[in-house]
């Protein structure tokens, strides 16, 4: 996706959001301070204006992985999606991983600002069909590639955010071992 559309849309989000009198006001978080528990009733929607968090979950196996990074412009709405949707507790937790600030939405405001205001309305929809599309290349990445595609995939696409991530993140984001993505960034 053309960089300049991404951070004209955050831009144009970040004001739209601003301009609506939301009940919340903008909270600060520490690194490793956490947005979203695991087993929390997720009643929250995030907009990340600064930082970077990340989501993680833990599988059948009990090994901890990352799903997502959370970093303005590209990928700011802080979610757990099926949670907040769905109205069930948390199967993510989302912490900050450096110090973050960012709006927040209750549920029944949210919902009431999607009855009530198009533009807002369509902005949502936008950015669901963005995220969509993302979900679907990583999905076809992780099926596709092998881990060294993944990791120049990666690399190409996130340059500025691998500079921030320590390598055993970047491997749990990526699927693979630790080791192994030492290994390979050590050959390229």
């Amino acid at each position: 996706m053309d960089q300049n559309k991404v951070i004209s849309r955050y831009k144009l989000t970040l004001e739209q959001i601003q301009n609506m009198g939301l009940k919340s006001k903008p909270m600060a978080l520490k690194k490793g301070e956490a947005f979203i528990n695991y087993g929390e009733k997720t009643k929250k929607i995030g907009i990340l204006m600064n930082g970077l968090l990340y989501a993680t979950y833990v599988a059948d196996s009990g090994q901890e992985w990352i799903s997502r990074f959370f970093y303005p412009p590209n990928n700011f709405i802080v979610s757990n999606h099926a949670g907040f949707l769905l109205g069930k507790n948390s199967t993510e937790s989302i912490k900050a991983y450096e110090d973050s600030e960012l709006l927040y939405i209750e549920k029944d405001e949210f919902k009431n600002l999607l009855d009530n205001n198009k533009s807002f309305e369509r902005t949502v929809r936008i950015l669901a069909e963005e995220s969509y599309v993302q979900a679907i290349n990583r999905i076809h990445a992780l099926q596709s590639l092998n881990a060294k595609q993944r990791i120049q995939q990666f690399l190409k696409e996130n340059s500025n955010l691998a500079s921030k991530l320590q390598r055993q993140h970047i491997a749990s984001y990526l699927g693979i071992h630790r080791n192994i993505l030492t290994k390979i960034l050590n050959g390229i």
